[in-house]
């Protein structure tokens, strides 16, 4: 210090002399990282000769409007591709389900109406005036016929007599079930829907093997109320389907 200050005070900088305790003295400060300087007498000044350099600072710029709008373009492809295969995948699913409920409700119908062939019961009854019907009692595109049916209740699984009748209203299959045998006008019926989209319905009563009659009793030949055909063909034609025809051999052959 004692140094610096002679030479200040011997003209120091006007006599163009260079003090050799200066640069001894003379600390250095780290203003930032790769940048120190010495201080002199107060001073601030750069080390000579190669000057700091400038910092750096990070590179955090925004996106141009170009690449937004590519950006936005691109997005929008990948989720128009991505909805159509969900769109696809959806309807894809609903259509089997559909297709799967619709075979369910065609199998169920046949069953149901093969299993009441095979319960068919050779007793004749009264209908709600007194007239009396025959045990099966058929045309080309309704029958009834009376059968023997098993019902559970709260005592049990017994036996249960009734009428049943099949035949098609508005393109539907409809089966409608008598509680009892010989039913009054007070007894209802209950009916319901079996199947939908159903273009056709057609009986046909085998009477021998090479005779199918479209009408139960036939016009001539038999005349015993509880006689019952060898069998009933029965044609379903369905809009989606197709035809569907089925062979039921009915418990009691003719007598």
């Amino acid at each position: 210090m004692n140094s610096l200050k002679s030479w200040s005070g011997a003209g120091g900088r006007g006599q163009g002399t260079k003090p050799p305790a200066i640069i001894d003295f003379a600390a250095r400060v780290r203003l930032y990282p790769g940048c120190e300087v010495p201080i002199l007498c107060g001073v601030v000044r750069p080390l000579p000769p190669s000057p700091c350099p400038p910092p750096r600072l990070s590179a955090s710029r925004g996106f141009t409007l170009l690449e937004l709008i590519v950006a936005v373009a691109v997005f929008a492809v990948v989720a128009t591709l991505a909805y159509s295969g969900l769109d696809l995948l959806l309807r894809s699913r609903s259509g089997l389900e559909a297709e799967a409920s619709r075979q369910r409700a065609i199998e169920l119908a046949v069953l149901g109406l093969e299993r009441d062939l095979r319960q068919a019961l050779a007793r004749p009854v009264r209908g709600p005036y007194g007239n009396p019907l025959p045990a099966l009692a058929g045309v080309a595109n309704a029958a009834e016929w009376t059968l023997l049916d098993l019902t559970s209740s709260r005592e049990g699984v017994h036996a249960d007599a009734g009428r049943v009748r099949y035949e098609l209203i508005d393109g539907a299959l409809w089966r409608a079930r008598d509680p009892v045998l010989d039913r009054s006008p007070r007894d209802t019926t209950r009916k319901r829907r079996v199947l939908d989209d159903v273009q056709r319905l057609q009986f046909r009563y085998v009477a021998s093997v090479r005779q199918r009659l479209d009408q139960w009793p036939p016009r001539t030949g038999i005349t015993a109320p509880e006689r019952l055909p060898r069998a009933v063909e029965v044609s379903l034609v369905l809009a989606d389907r197709g035809e569907i025809v089925r062979l039921v051999e009915l418990p009691e052959a003719p007598r």
